[in-house]
């Protein structure tokens, strides 16, 4: 499917006289095999309009929640539509590549298809979503690190409720990404950037997913607790730029420096309440102060 005969029919569909010939036009074609990859391929175009690629992801985002996995059928009703196999492959091949680059607004929607595409297909069907994230952490070019970092979001957010032995490919995986993590943020804590400073914190969201509702001891070592805990405090300290005390004080919280500290504190007390909850003492050579 061409991807430009695409974006013209999504252009359509933010025009009023345009809008219904448009909408039934793409209510024909969706089921068309090679209509999710093409409309995902639309929405990572940079010199489409802005508004056309929102139309584009957010039939998108219905799309694929609706359609991603095989439903069974009702008694006496045809089989519902679901995105074909071979769709589903190049969306996924797509998705993490398209998450880091694509502007915020973008990217809100893209990580709700995410997150539904992690929930049926992590581990069995794409386990490459780590290699993926992995690549693009490593990567020496910021811009790509927040994607990323989105992306290992959504996967832990999947794994939220689960109990510890559930959470086991997880597990797998931040043993590979979990360093990575620290590493990023213990070199970006010297800057203290806008840019610099919302990395950190969401570097510290995915911590505090991981350890939200238990605390995988396998994964958290006396060695990594230490690190992190040094992590915690070292946030929680940094001083924030004068500019930001010019602010009103109500208002201070919204300002990336404040959120930043605000995940380092909900981490630390959430350390030490799993902590508190198992019924067992970390002995660590560490002293908070």
């Amino acid at each position: 499917m061409d991807t430009r005969e695409l974006t013209e029919i999504l252009r359509a569909t933010i025009d009023p006289n345009q809008r219904q010939q448009a909408e039934e036009q793409l209510a024909r074609i969706h089921k068309i095999i090679g209509f999710a990859p093409s409309l995902l391929q639309g929405v990572m175009l940079n010199d489409v309009a802005l508004p056309v690629r929102q139309a584009g992801v957010v039939y998108l985002k219905n799309l694929v929640t609706s359609g991603w996995f095989e439903k069974e059928p009702e008694e006496g009703e045809p089989i519902p539509f679901s995105i074909h196999e071979q769709d589903r492959a190049m969306v996924r091949d797509m998705m993490v590549d398209a998450i880091v680059q694509a502007p915020d607004i973008i990217r809100v929607q893209l990580c709700v298809c995410l997150k539904t595409m992690i929930k049926h297909d992590f581990p069995a069907r794409w386990p490459q979503i780590v290699d993926k994230i992995h690549i693009y952490l490593q990567n020496h070019e910021p811009n790509s690190w927040m994607g990323a970092l989105l992306c290992l979001y959504q996967l832990i957010k999947c794994y939220e409720y689960h109990t510890i032995e559930k959470k086991a490919p997880l597990i797998e995986a931040m043993n590979l990404l979990l360093p990575m993590m620290y590493n990023l943020i213990v070199n970006l804590q010297a800057d203290q950037s806008v840019e610099s400073v919302l990395i950190q914190k969401q570097i510290l969201k995915c911590f505090y997913g991981l350890i939200k509702y238990a605390l995988p001891l396998g994964l958290i070592t006396k060695e990594v607790f230490t690190k992190w805990m040094e992590v915690l405090r070292s946030v929680m300290e940094q001083p924030v730029p004068e500019h930001t005390l010019l602010v009103e004080e109500d208002e201070r919280m919204e300002l990336p420096w404040w959120k930043c500290k605000k995940w380092a504190v909900h981490t630390l007390y959430r350390l030490f309440e799993s902590i508190h909850n198992e019924h067992f003492i970390l002995i660590y050579d560490y002293t908070l102060v």
